[in-house]
């Protein structure tokens, strides 16, 4: 029996991640709003009662799999720098940070900053996914705000600015990316770095 279970619980669980694979998919196809459970349903080859059975609902569905992959591409990035930083010497610690922050040249975060600001969009109308963002962000800015911490009590900076605050406003950058993707002539790092050099300066290090 505990074998069974075991198999069950793979299974469940392999087809979960293909029902949220199709509806990422689904929402670079279609957006958020216009994600049909059918397109999703279709997509990872399982019936619509099945996808409620797992999420609820549409909203549910929404709600799980949006601000999930919003929480986790962050959080992936800040593991990846709390990580690299006991493991950096002093005098590389600031150049190997500031390669890890999100810039705008950056290809692998492009989808990601507009997933995030299509999810903020519709949130307005899906309060399910409103409540999911909000632990999202939530998660997002209180690991940025320990990783900076760590940083300065190693750096011993004395900027009375929180690192909530700088944390939030280092986010609130990246999300403003998608305002330069719009642009003929859009915002490089060229022009971004030196001004995230002198916050990360004054600031955090």
């Amino acid at each position: 029996m505990k074998q069974e279970t075991a198999k069950d619980s793979a299974e469940v669980t392999e087809t979960k991640q293909r029902i949220w694979n199709s509806t990422l998919a689904e929402v670079r196809r279609s957006g958020v709003l216009g994600l049909r459970v059918a397109d999703v349903a279709h997509g990872a080859g399982v019936s619509v009662p099945l996808i409620y059975k797992y999420f609820g609902d549409r909203d549910g569905l929404i709600a799980t799999v949006v601000a999930g992959e919003v929480a986790r591409a962050f959080l992936e990035e800040v593991a990846g720098i709390e990580s690299i930083g006991d493991n950096v010497a002093d005098d590389e610690l600031f150049d190997v940070i500031l390669r890890l922050i999100p810039k705008p040249d950056d290809p692998w975060r492009h989808d990601r900053r507009w997933l995030r600001l299509e999810a903020k969009a519709a949130a307005r109308s899906i309060p399910a996914l409103r409540a999911s963002l909000n632990d999202a962000i939530s998660d997002i800015e209180d690991a940025t705000a320990t990783l900076i911490d760590k940083v300065r009590n190693r750096c011993g900076n004395k900027s009375t600015v929180p690192a909530r605050t700088i944390a939030w406003m280092l986010n609130s950058f990246s999300d403003g990316f998608t305002n330069s993707d719009l642009k003929r002539e859009p915002l490089t790092d060229e022009h971004y770095l030196p001004l995230l050099r002198g916050i990360l300066k004054e600031h955090v290090f």
